[in-house]
């Protein structure tokens, strides 16, 4: 155990050697020789000099790193400092934040001495330039395969497809929904009520997947559920013979990022299983589940979010059948949820509700509704002739409620044939 109570973090760093190459097997190299508590992101994926290679190193509040000592106890002697030094041995240059380092904010190139002369940019761009060689492509808009899962009922639908002009998949499983279509552009989380929600959105897109979940009070929060997928340990964490220490380690790994604490903010508001939702968030090497599109899936199952429409999201001929609306004016918009009733509006977790149930059974039986509509008329009528004042005034409420509604009906009735 420690006998002293500090402050810890885990902390981002890169490291690179002067020729491009791969140093991640040398700096693991140093950081193993040191014992230092720290780990290794994208430790599998094929190296690329255009990127650079991250890691994640244990260190306190006032800038010490947490190494392991010979009896595997915690100790701070190591500096920051120190630990670049043993870097730039192995020739390998530590871009560690903290200590006494270099400010990486600051612009160590001074300025030269003496006035600077006007330069003409033009002269420097070839004359047989031409804007139409110029690859734009990796400036344009990226389509995003967007799969919301829900409380909404169809009418959000509908609405999406009119605000974002493009179809939308709507398809229903208990008390969930799933709303599908593609876009380049970021969509509204339109919600009718709290009890909407959560709004848990995947979005993908070629360039990777991430997740939205929005659980009220205008509260979203990312998840990306490969971010920590191939984070490998310097350590071996099994190898460490004092427990203590082994689960100190694994939790600044498993939980140093704070995905944790935001499922734990998640899960006060909506129901959630907060381990198996960490364990899709999990690197693999520590136990999180394997695979890009098995840790997506396991992230939704934690929320209790069906099975087959978390199958429809992926393969359209799965799950349960979709509705599909298209892109209509806003009148249309208006119009065509006025006729579907309030059913469409009504959050699905409120569907079983007596007055929910009781509008649907009419909404089934439209020659009905016209009869009640047509008895509110006659009751109207008979209080603007029979009545005076507010007796009058809400005749005529009743008069004006009536017609519009026996349209509704007439219109139910016509698309009932």
């Amino acid at each position: 155990m420690l006998q002293n109570s500090f402050g810890v973090q885990l902390t981002s760093a890169s490291v690179d050697r002067g020729d491009g190459s791969d140093p991640r097997d040398a700096a693991i190299d140093v950081l193993r020789r040191e014992r230092v508590l720290a780990a290794v992101r994208d430790g599998g994926a094929q190296w690329d000099a255009q990127e650079e290679a991250a890691l994640l190193i244990a260190v306190t509040d006032d800038g010490r790193v947490l190494t392991l000592d010979p009896a595997d106890g915690i100790e701070t002697t190591l500096t920051a400092e120190e630990l670049r030094s043993a870097f730039a041995d192995a020739g390998l240059t530590l871009w560690l934040d903290v200590g006494d380092g270099p400010d990486l904010d600051v612009d160590t190139h001074p300025a030269p001495d003496g006035d600077v002369e006007d330069v003409d940019l033009r002269e420097s761009v070839p004359a047989e330039f031409d804007p139409d060689d110029v690859d734009f492509s990796p400036f344009e808009p990226t389509t995003v395969r967007v799969s919301t899962f829900s409380h909404r009922g169809p009418a959000i639908a509908r609405i999406l497809a009119a605000v974002g002009r493009m179809p939308v998949d709507h398809l229903e499983s208990g008390d969930w929904s799933l709303q599908r279509f593609e876009t380049p552009e970021p969509t509204a989380s339109l919600t009718t009520s709290n009890a909407d929600l959560p709004l848990v959105e995947l979005n993908r897109a070629d360039t990777g997947s991430w997740f939205q979940v929005s659980i009220g009070a205008g509260i979203a929060i990312p998840f990306w559920t490969d971010a920590e997928r191939d984070t490998r340990p310097v350590l071996d964490v099994d190898a460490i013979s004092v427990p203590e220490t082994a689960e100190i380690y694994r939790r600044l790994l498993a939980e140093g990022d704070g995905s944790r604490d935001e499922l734990l903010e998640v899960a006060d508001r909506v129901t959630l299983d907060v381990d198996a939702a960490h364990r899709a968030l999990l690197s693999e090497a520590l136990g999180g589940v394997v695979g890009t599109e098995a840790r997506e899936r396991a992230f939704l199952v934690a929320f209790g979010i069906p099975r087959d429409l978390i199958d429809a999201a992926y393969d359209e001929s799965a799950g349960p059948a979709a509705r599909q609306f298209t892109a209509m004016s806003r009148w249309a918009v208006a119009r065509e949820t006025v006729i579907a009733g309030f059913g469409e509006i009504t959050p699905l977790t409120r569907r079983q509700r007596p007055i929910a149930r009781l509008l649907d059974a009419l909404r089934r039986r439209p020659a009905l509704g016209l009869a009640l509509t047509l008895g509110e008329m006659t009751a109207g009528v008979w209080a603007t002739s029979r009545t005076r004042g507010a007796g009058r005034a809400v005749g005529v409420l009743l008069i004006v409620d009536a017609t519009i509604d026996a349209l509704v009906w007439i219109a139910r009735i016509r698309r009932s044939r």
